[in-house]
């Protein structure tokens, strides 16, 4: 993303693909000289390179060229700009790099977060909230009741910790979706190699012939826990809309965890397969939730080793009782 960096103050900013500079409260960056108005200069990017065009009573100065009312220009790498005089505060151009998607803070304290393929909200320790991008580009917003698509200016987060969505140039996302999507497997299969008495689960993905491997980890049995209940419903010919939809709380009492060590190991799987295999994030989501509910829906899926189904159930139905 682009960033500028005071020169006096050492403040760096990164700058929204509409970003205004001014005196007025709303301004993304706040200006405190006088000469300065309340909406003085907007920082667009067009799709290709960096603008900077004055709204301002005074003007602004870049490299020491005076640059008008509705004068627009190009902003390069090492660019020096002075908002309403000369004299002001020097503005560093650090960095011209496109927008990324946005989380502003809106709770004092808070960090700026550059939307990664999947985000976590408050924390990774605590993942009440995940944030991700779709196959056609929309960024979702996923909590334990809803999932919806974010527009620019939505809050999202805790009560205690929000945030602003703002989203990045649309017609560039796009062209990153269009480019990646040619690029989306034919066949995508999960395999589970699980040890006899269930302790230790390993899991892979087999690409179009080519295996990702995904090694043993702890939340990997929660993930086999809601492939078994997907098998079982389309074995018993339910429609795939329902197939492998568990009650959260119930399944909370099978694994003898609490709701947010849940959220936490499927943030976790979430991550891995996305560090794992580069294109996961233009899949369809391969674990899904509703209101109350959630299931894993792969593509396709082999299990190898561990307990009969049946088996299976009936200890899980034992930690119900336990539980």
């Amino acid at each position: 993303m682009a960033i500028l960096i005071g020169e006096r103050t050492g403040v760096q900013v990164d700058l929204q693909p509409q970003h205004v500079f001014g005196r007025h409260p709303s301004a993304a960056t706040s200006l405190t000289n006088s000469e300065a108005s309340r909406t003085h200069a907007v920082a667009i990017w067009d799709g290709e390179v960096w603008l900077l065009k004055d709204t301002s009573s005074n003007g602004t100065y870049i490299n020491g060229r005076f640059l008008a009312r509705g004068a627009q220009q190009v902003l390069n790498v090492e660019d020096r700009i002075q908002f309403g005089s000369d004299q002001a505060e020097v503005w560093f151009v650090k960095d011209t790099s496109p927008p990324d998607s946005l989380l502003i803070p809106v709770t004092l304290g808070l960090p700026t977060i550059k939307l990664s393929e999947i985000t976590a909200l408050p924390s990774e320790d605590d993942p009440q909230i995940s944030i991700y991008r779709t196959l056609t580009g929309q960024w979702m917003c996923e909590t334990a009741s809803s999932v919806y698509e974010l527009q620019t200016g939505d809050r999202v987060g805790t009560c205690d910790k929000q945030w602003r969505f703002v989203s990045s140039h649309a017609g560039v996302e796009t062209e990153v979706i269009r480019n990646k999507v040619k690029r989306t497997p034919k066949q995508l299969v999960f395999k589970f190699d699980v040890s006899q008495n269930e302790e230790h689960v390993s899991l892979s993905l087999q690409v179009d012939g080519e295996t990702v491997d995904l090694e043993m980890r702890n939340h990997h049995y929660l993930v086999l826990v809601l492939a078994r209940k997907y098998l079982e419903d389309k074995t018993s010919g339910i429609a795939e809309s329902e197939c492998g939809w568990i009650d959260k709380d119930l399944l909370c009492k099978m694994l003898g965890l609490n709701g947010n060590h849940i959220n936490i190991q499927v943030y976790r799987f979430r991550k891995q397969f996305v560090d794992a295999y580069p294109m996961a994030d233009h899949l369809p989501p391969s674990i899904e939730r509703r209101t109350g509910e959630i299931r894993f829906s792969p593509n396709a899926v082999e299990i190898n080793g561990g307990v009969s189904l049946d088996s299976h159930n009936q200890l899980l139905r034992d930690n119900v009782r336990l539980n």
